[in-house]
This record gives C-alpha cells, sequence and structure tokens, in this order.
C-alpha cells in the first residue's frame, strides 16, 4: 500500500473516530434526558427511583453499540474503497 493509500486510510480512521463521538455524545445526552424525565415521572407517581447503574447505564451501553456501528461501517466503507482506488491507480500505472 502507497503512502496516500495509508494516509487515505488514518483520515478515513479519524473521520470515524469522530462520527463515533459525536453520535455517542448526542444519544448518551438523550438518554439522560430520558432517563431524567422517567425518574420525575416515577417519583410523581410515588414508585421508588431508578438507580443509576439499572436505568442508565443500559442505555449508554446501547449508545455505545449503536455509535460503534457507525464508526465500524464508515471505517469498513473508508478502507475498502481505498484499498479499490489504490489497486486501480496501481494496474492503470502498469500498463
Amino acid at each position: 500500500m502507497t503512502s496516500r493509500a495509508r494516509l487515505a486510510v488514518v483520515l478515513w480512521a479519524v473521520f470515524a473516530f469522530a462520527i463515533f463521538n459525536v453520535t455517542f455524545d448526542w444519544q448518551t445526552r438523550m438518554a439522560g434526558l430520558e432517563f431524567a424525565a422517567a425518574q420525575s415521572r416515577r417519583h410523581a407517581a410515588g414508585q421508588p427511583v431508578a438507580t443509576i447503574n439499572e436505568g442508565f447505564r443500559p442505555m449508554v451501553r446501547a449508545a455505545a453499540v449503536r455509535s460503534g456501528g457507525w464508526l465500524g461501517l464508515i471505517l469498513a466503507t473508508g478502507v475498502i474503497a481505498t484499498v479499490v482506488a489504490a489497486r486501480t491507480s496501481t494496474e492503470r500505472d502498469a500498463r
């Protein structure tokens, strides 16, 4: 793999990591708001409130899995596209 192709793969990895961070941050923010609203409803109804481990941690885990899926999809797409482009370029240069 050429140095340009390696650079492209590194840039795809940085892009995928940035997308992971943005989506994970958004999803944990929304999960926090949902958890707080559910706690308020439970408290208002006289029910016992859930602990963070019971209520919020599973939401964060699910957010990490969903964000990790985006990371994997973007990284795999970028690496495959880069490898295909590098091979095509190498074959064209060989002619």
